[in-house]
């Protein structure tokens, strides 16, 4: 079973747009319970954590480091210049990026700690793994003229109306607005819906291409963030022909990493949800082929949001950090996270 863990700190993001509330391991200072130490303290089992384990920090003699934040020292599976007789042979990176006003800083954020995070996977995994990145974005419909902020959130969630969501919420089965990263299409940059990859090829166009890609989505979305749906409609079969060849199923893990400063507006039930992502795991097993990850407003885990409970439906906590501790990105977004996909791979037989 793979260990997933929390990243927490103790600042809370500002509100976007006007909007105004498991586990944990702690990296670095600052967070609740923060140390400055080596080690990082981990709890596994229910959100009100009953059980703990102590994860040491590990020197890795391989790969791009990631600051000065402790690394799951979880072993490299990588046997030299040949693919193991067993272990995944793909991986799915799907980032869910928060395109609305005020996301440009984190963005830019997430974009610089991403070639620290390729680099270590290319160290990590087996050689020969096939991967894929894209980007869906968190917006569903801004409505008539440029996006409104007039969403507030009080307690960590929405005060609108559950019709005034629904009015910000048009699926690709309903329509397709044909909005660039909408609807959860995958966002197109450089003439590409996904970067495609693999782990004997040199990183430096994958690492170049996120770190663009990343920015470009932008600030144009709704302030009616809905990152889960982002996420699972784009597994569903609607849109099928704007994500044609991403998904892959046997042999294949997937990591779902979600970017955004505000809790989360989807409307439809976390089961849902987690249905039509799972849907897409079938051959590959289901949730334990699934890992979720993202840098979030800490307000989503301590009254458990919308976002965090789709995250944490998978069998397994997601690793996370506060989206407004920017210099600790590479905390969340590095080796720690990188060896945790390493060794989830190592769980999934190789497609046949």
């Amino acid at each position: 079973m793979v260990m997933k863990v929390a990243v927490t700190a103790a600042i809370v993001a500002p509100t976007a747009c006007g909007d105004d509330g498991e586990p944990s391991t702690t990296f670095g200072e600052g967070g609740p319970g923060g140390s400055s130490g080596a080690s990082a303290s981990a709890t596994t089992g229910s959100s009100s954590g009953v059980e703990s384990a102590t994860a040491t920090a590990a020197d890795s003699s391989a790969g791009a480091t990631t600051g000065n934040g402790p690394k799951l020292d979880v072993g490299s599976p990588q046997t030299g210049d040949t693919q193991p007789a067993e272990g995944c042979t793909f991986v799915d990176l799907l980032f869910v990026i928060d395109n609305s006003l005020s996301m440009s800083e984190y963005q830019t954020a997430l974009a610089a700690a991403f070639p620290d995070f390729v680099a270590e996977m290319y160290t990590q995994l087996p050689a020969g793994t096939d991967l894929h990145v894209g980007i869906t974005t968190t917006d569903f419909y801004c409505g008539t003229g440029s996006c409104s902020c007039s969403e507030f959130v009080f307690n960590c969630e929405s005060t609108a109306s559950d019709n005034t969501i629904l009015e910000h919420y048009i699926t690709p089965e309903t329509e397709n607005n044909g909005t660039n990263g909408g609807q959860g299409r995958l966002f197109e940059y450089g003439g590409m819906q996904y970067f495609a990859t693999n782990t004997d090829a040199d990183p430096a166009p994958l690492q170049q291409w996120f770190t663009a890609a990343a920015t470009a989505a932008g600030e144009d979305g709704c302030s009616f963030e809905m990152a889960s749906a982002g996420a699972a409609w784009a597994a569903h079969p609607a849109n099928a022909a704007a994500n044609d060849g991403f998904f892959r199923d046997a042999g294949a893990v997937l990591m779902v990493f979600v970017l955004s400063d505000e809790p989360d507006k989807s409307p439809e039930s976390i089961a849902t949800y987690h249905d039509m992502l799972a849907a897409a795991k079938t051959e590959c097993g289901g949730d334990e082929c699934i890992l979720t990850a993202g840098l979030l407003d800490p307000c989503v885990e301590s009254s458990n949001q919308t976002v965090w409970q789709f995250l944490d439906a998978f069998g397994e906590p997601p690793t996370w950090g506060s989206i407004d501790d920017t210099a600790s990105y590479a905390d969340v977004i590095g080796t720690a996270l990188a060896q945790i996909v390493a060794e989830t791979c190592m769980t999934i037989p190789p497609a046949g």
